[in-house]
């Protein structure tokens, strides 16, 4: 796998860095935009940012994608996931390469304000010329904690958390840890803070990074460019096909679907922009700045408010725990970690395929208001690990 490479990258040239912090859009300062400017790259901290290796015996990547999807059927078919392939070696018999996966709903980055290419990576993968092969490459904002795991040149994990429930170390323990239950080690670490340290240091890390891993520049999670990718590989086989003006129409309507796309876009910010403006109106008439998430700290607010009767106890919780795992004596679901508060129950765990995490939120569903799967990862021997949160939940005795 053609990972660090002795040949030299481009590096950052005719390319302008920005990074995304919830609905911002904050530049990185370095002087004036570049004189040849080709693209913008926005450092998106995400949530549910997985990935991981494929290889196929076939070299078209629309059948690239099929196959992935097919690995994520059950999120796939209902639109839940999109995935981003970035192929590292093709052919006309082959492909070899890195397979990233986003919830939909996480897609709705804003844009720089200039008109050209926008290109969107995850914020700690530029800076793996900091440790080599191997290690833990982090990024630390005021929101947000994430790293990658690099295993051979190659990011092997991808891992979240929020600023206010994580620190660096606790991340990088929570690492060492991983890899240890895989009889490895935590060889290298880099971390950085976009809160203090100098944008103009962090470029000089990318061009490095850009330079010892050229296919980085090839990374793109912007639903834009993958209908653009695709579009265009439709069009190249409809080429071989049918005559010429098939694929001018095609271009039109691929036009066309950006246009929507662009306009769609603008309108989620507006309503997004309407929820918060509503919420600090009805629960927190001070509150300054941006509203990360509205409709969930409403519903919790007034959960809250409604009192600790309909969420049940912390025995009732156990209780319910202890029954789901009597009437399914064959799940084979592990927990870490269980939380309870006045909120409700959180629950960290793992189980062997995707299937079995589905089947323990179902048993869940009869016995709360809300159930929520969140933060999924393959995790190469390990199988898939989960969070689960429960909210309004209503003991069986109350049924």
């Amino acid at each position: 796998m053609p990972a660090f490479r002795k040949e030299r990258g481009p590096g950052i040239e005719g390319l302008d860095f920005y990074r995304i912090l919830g609905d911002d859009v904050l530049r990185l300062p370095a002087g004036a935009v570049a004189r040849r400017l080709r693209r913008t790259v926005s450092l998106a901290p995400l949530r549910s940012l997985s990935v991981s290796e494929f290889s196929f015996s076939f070299g078209n990547l629309s059948r690239v994608r099929e196959a992935l999807k097919l690995q994520i059927l059950p999120y796939a078919a209902t639109g839940s996931v999109e995935l981003f392939p970035t192929p590292l070696e093709r052919t006309s018999r082959s492909c070899r390469g890195l397979a990233w996966y986003v919830a939909s709903g996480e897609l709705g980055f804003p844009a720089p304000p200039l008109e050209v290419e926008n290109l969107v990576w995850p914020a700690p993968l530029p800076l793996v010329s900091e440790i080599g092969t191997e290690g833990v490459t982090m990024w630390v904002d005021e929101e947000n904690v994430c790293s990658l795991l690099w295993e051979e040149g190659l990011p092997s994990l991808y891992r979240w958390r929020p600023r206010d429930k994580a620190t660096p170390e606790s991340e990088l323990s929570w690492l060492d840890n991983y890899c240890r239950s895989r009889n490895g080690e935590l060889k290298a670490s880099f971390v950085w803070d976009a809160t203090q340290s100098d944008p103009s240091t962090l470029l000089g890390i990318i061009d490095r990074s850009l330079k010892v891993c050229p296919w980085i520049s090839t990374v793109n999670l912007s639903t834009l460019a993958l209908s653009s990718a695709m579009g265009l590989e439709r069009a190249v086989g409809l080429l071989s096909n049918v005559a010429g003006w098939a694929l001018v129409l095609g271009l039109f309507v691929l036009g066309g679907n950006a246009l929507r796309w662009n306009r769609a876009q603008q309108d989620l910010f507006q309503t997004r922009e309407l929820a918060s403006d509503l919420y600090k109106k009805t629960f927190e008439p001070d509150r300054t700045g941006r509203v990360p998430d509205p409709l969930r700290l409403a519903r919790d607010i007034l959960a809250e408010r409604a009192g600790d009767a309909e969420d049940g106890t912390l025995e009732d919780a156990l209780s319910e725990l202890g029954v789901i795992f009597t009437e399914n004596p064959s799940m084979n679901v592990t927990l870490d970690i269980l939380r309870y508060n006045a909120e409700g129950l959180n629950c960290t765990g793992s189980a062997p395929d995707m299937t079995t995490v589905l089947a323990f939120r179902k048993a869940w569903e009869a016995r709360a208001d809300l159930v929520q799967v969140e933060n999924t990862q393959n995790v190469p021997g390990l199988g898939y690990r989960f969070d689960l949160r429960v909210r309004g939940l209503t003991p069986s005795g109350q049924q």
